[in-house]
C-alpha cells in the first residue's frame, strides 16, 4: 500500500464548501494552506523536467497577461487567492496545447497553445480559465473525491512514487489522471470569462477561441480539452454569460482610459 493512503485516515478532516458564482456544493478534505503547499511542491517537481522560455515577445506577453489576470482574480475573488504569490512561466513545448494553474498562484502556458489562442485576449481567457479552476478549488475537490488528500499527512511530492505523483498532479489538470468534470469545466469557463473581462480583455473572443480549441483537439486530443463541454454547448453557455462579462470589460476599458487621461 502506498504511503499516500497509509496516512490518510488519521489526518483527513471533512468539510463542505460551495463553488463561487454557481454555488455548487463541494466535498473538500484539505485546507487552503495545505493545498497551497501542494501547489508549490508540484510546481517545483514539474519544472525539473521542463524547459522554460525566459525572454522574448512570447515570454513578455505571458507575463503581461498573467499580471493582469492575477490582479483581476484578486479583485473579484480576494478570499480565494489570499496569500498567493503569483508566478507565470512559459514552457517550451510546441506539441503541448495546454496551460495550467496550481494553488498558490503558480501557472504555466505551453508554447504549443499560442498558435491556437492567436491574440492576447484569447490567451487571457485561457489563463483565466485555469486560474478559475484554482479559485473554485477543483483540484482539491477531485483529490478529496479520489482520497488523494493523504498529502496532508506530510508526504512531499518528491517522496511519492510515480503512481501517487501522477494522481496528485492529475487532480490539478496536469498529466492524464482525473480529468476535470464537465461541471467543473463549466464553472472555470464562467469564472474565467469574468476574470479575463475584468482584466480588460474582450470576452467576446471566447467564442472563436473555443471553436479553434475544438479543432485543435480533434486533430490531436489534448489534455486541456478533456471532458470539456461540446463546442455547441460551451458557446451557448458563453453567450449567456456575455452580458455580465461585457459589463466587467466595459468598466475595465473605461478605468484604463481614465488612468491614461490623468497621466497626460
Amino acid at each position: 500500500m502506498s504511503r499516500l493512503f497509509i496516512f490518510i485516515l488519521p489526518f483527513c478532516f471533512f468539510g463542505c464548501s460551495h463553488a463561487p458564482e454557481t454555488g455548487r456544493s463541494q466535498f473538500i478534505v484539505m485546507s487552503t494552506s495545505q493545498e497551497k503547499q501542494l501547489g508549490q511542491e508540484a510546481f517545483v517537481e514539474i519544472l525539473k523536467e521542463e524547459k522554460t522560455v525566459t525572454s522574448g515577445p512570447k515570454y513578455e506577453m505571458v507575463q503581461r497577461v498573467g499580471e493582469r489576470v492575477a490582479l483581476s482574480a484578486s479583485r473579484l475573488y480576494p478570499d480565494a487567492v489570499k496569500g498567493y504569490k503569483w508566478k507565470f512561466v512559459l514552457i517550451n513545448d510546441k506539441d503541448e496545447v495546454n496551460a495550467w494553474a496550481l494553488p498558490g498562484g503558480k501557472c504555466a502556458v505551453y508554447t504549443g497553445i499560442l498558435p491556437v489562442t492567436k491574440s492576447e485576449d484569447a490567451l487571457a481567457i485561457v489563463m483565466a480559465h485555469e486560474v478559475a479552476h484554482v479559485i473554485a478549488r477543483h483540484g482539491a475537490e477531485r483529490s478529496s473525491q479520489s482520497m488523494v488528500a493523504g498529502i496532508i499527512a506530510g508526504v512531499a511530492m518528491s517522496e511519492m512514487n510515480a503512481t501517487d505523483r501522477a494522481i496528485v498532479l492529475g487532480a490539478y489538470g496536469i498529466g492524464v489522471s482525473l480529468p476535470f468534470s464537465r461541471a467543473q469545466e463549466t464553472e472555470a469557463d464562467q469564472l474565467g470569462l469574468y476574470i479575463a473581462a475584468d482584466a480588460g480583455y474582450d470576452p467576446r473572443q471566447a467564442i472563436p477561441l473555443w471553436k479553434r480549441m475544438a479543432k485543435a483537439g480533434s486533430k490531436a486530443p489534448a489534455e486541456f480539452m478533456s471532458t470539456h463541454p461540446s463546442s455547441k454547448t460551451r458557446i451557448q453557455q458563453i453567450r449567456g454569460w456575455l452580458p455580465k462579462a461585457t459589463m466587467y470589460y466595459d468598466n475595465a476599458v473605461a478605468h484604463d482610459a481614465a488612468l491614461k487621461k490623468t497621466r497626460q
